[in-house]
């Protein structure tokens, strides 16, 4: 959070923009990048950030990424506290070193300070996890009418809140729940705990709300972006957020998201691993005894948890194994419960070697962090971006504000770039020649961000002359040269401009 601004990399942009627009224009359904892109994701996590950005202000990078923070910071609550509940053996130790081990990973350290959608879906889900894990392995007389119905409803408003906040995702969470139940339960029976008969209609039917209002506002979109690129497309490679080489891309990249595991949840991912093949080990029920059982059942409360961290880490793996478009922070609600695994099988080691192992996790943690933290700091994987470009943009954000708050009129923008600019400034407007002849033929002072284009014409005042229009343009001020990056301009000036009559 104290590094360079990184508000341009990735899609932030377009989510900044999206809760901008809900703010300006009062988009809430469907809400629309600079006037003319809809939203691509369901807009959850933009009315989390809304509050936010209106206490802070629309040009703070925290307010827009506010909703990841604070998911971040609530898995991280949340896993500790279960793991102290858990631990009864070692004073609350499998708490802070599933903690640490959760927040020292590359997925959760970056994805804490985006703003992008992905930290909140994890959130919902890893809740959703935990509460699902309760109503399995809880007796039934543990669980009085009014908790059980309440754990049920808080199982599917997790459910609800990940499909509105990414959609087909939220299936993790009732597949979960049918696969387990037997092994946790011990019998499919103990889904009907779930109360599925009332649960899912009404996450249908509040998701299906949603969708209605997309419908009415924009039918084509939503068959064709949301439906067809965003659901349909990444899973069969046909469309433009898949592979887009077709269903054959399943195979060819079948074994990437085991791999993602392995190297984003680095360096604990090998150890939850070993965790896995441990509680499911089959140990002697007594002395002298044949009958074997798995061990995870001779650890009580803590074993149903820890076998339901396996279990649920491979259901996510391998259902988004089953689309052919495969990214890394897909799977980012695996790594609490692979934490938990991991943090377990640390404590299990001989007594003369927990504290010298714990020290190592915490060299381990710190140097992770460290290293991710310079990565952060000075990009060497990207050399087309010197470590302040982000923070030159805010400079000039700002600067720009100072001159547009002593004369509030509207803002144009000319070429400016497929950027957080706009959202920056409180604006969602289209960009381009249209509205810029608007203004100038309404004969009315106005503000004007252009940008430095490298074709024909290359400036404003080129496009002026050519374009035979009439105005005096008076610089205020203009951002430091900026690399050619995700359709960055050259240089970015605003303008006053006064239109004279023809």
């Amino acid at each position: 959070m104290l590094g360079p601004s990184d508000a341009y990399d990735q899609t932030q942009p377009m989510t900044m923009a999206y809760t901008t627009d809900i703010i300006v224009n009062g988009n809430w359904i469907l809400p629309i990048e600079r006037g003319e892109f809809p939203a691509t994701k369901p807009p959850l996590y933009n009315w989390l950030a809304v509050p936010m950005v209106k206490l802070m202000g629309f040009d703070k990078d925290f307010a827009h990424k506010s909703p990841s923070v604070l998911a971040l910071c609530l898995c991280w609550l949340v896993m500790v506290r279960l793991g102290r509940r858990l631990d009864s053996k070692h004073s609350g130790a499998l708490g802070w070193l599933t903690g640490m081990m959760l927040a020292s990973n590359y997925m959760f350290f970056k994805l804490g300070y985006l703003a992008r959608p992905d930290m909140v879906l994890t959130l919902w889900l890893v809740l959703g996890w935990i509460t699902a894990t309760i109503l399995l392995i809880a007796r039934d007389e543990d669980l009085t009418t009014t908790r059980r119905f309440a754990l049920a409803g808080a199982f599917w408003l997790c459910v609800l809140f990940a499909a509105l906040t990414k959609g087909p995702p939220a299936i993790v969470l009732p597949l979960y729940a049918l696969i387990a139940a037997k092994p946790l339960g011990g019998s499919l029976r103990k889904t009907t705990i779930f109360g599925w008969w009332w649960g899912l209609p009404l996450c249908t039917i509040f998701f299906g709300l949603w969708v209605w209002g997309v419908f009415h506002i924009d039918r084509e979109h939503l068959m064709q972006k949301l439906w067809f690129d965003e659901v349909a497309g990444r899973i069969t490679g046909l469309g433009d957020q898949g592979n887009t080489n077709g269903p054959i891309d399943f195979f060819r990249s079948i074994i990437h998201m085991p791999l993602y595991y392995l190297t984003r949840f680095a360096p604990w991912s090998v150890l939850s691993i070993i965790a896995m093949f441990t509680i499911w080990t089959r140990i002697n029920v007594s002395e002298g005894a044949m009958q074997k059982v798995r061990r995870w059942r001779k650890l009580g409360e803590l074993g149903s948890y820890l076998n339901g961290a396996a279990l649920f880490v491979i259901i996510i793996i391998c259902l988004y194994t089953l689309s052919t478009g495969k990214r890394a922070d897909y799977i980012a609600a695996a790594f609490a419960p692979g934490a938990l695994l991991t943090a377990w099988w640390v404590l299990q080691l001989p007594k003369r070697i927990v504290k010298t192992a714990a020290w190592i996790s915490v060299t381990a943690a710190i140097a992770t962090l460290l290293t991710m933290t310079l990565i952060n700091e000075y990009k060497p994987s990207n050399p087309a971006i010197h470590a302040g470009f982000g923070d030159d943009i805010n400079e000039f954000i700002h600067e720009t504000q100072q001159y547009i708050s002593e004369f509030p009129t509207p803002i144009v923008y000319w070429a400016a770039g497929s950027s957080h600019l706009q959202g920056h400034l409180g604006s969602s407007v289209k960009d381009g020649s249209i509205p810029l002849l608007t203004a100038l033929h309404n004969e009315q002072p106005f503000w004007l961000v252009a940008g430095q284009r490298s074709s024909e014409p290359l400036d404003i005042s080129n496009w002026l002359i050519a374009n035979e229009e009439n105005a005096v343009l008076v610089k205020r001020c203009s951002s430091k040269e900026l690399p050619k990056y995700g359709g960055w301009p050259k240089k970015v000036t605003l303008y006053w401009v006064v239109p004279v009559p023809k």
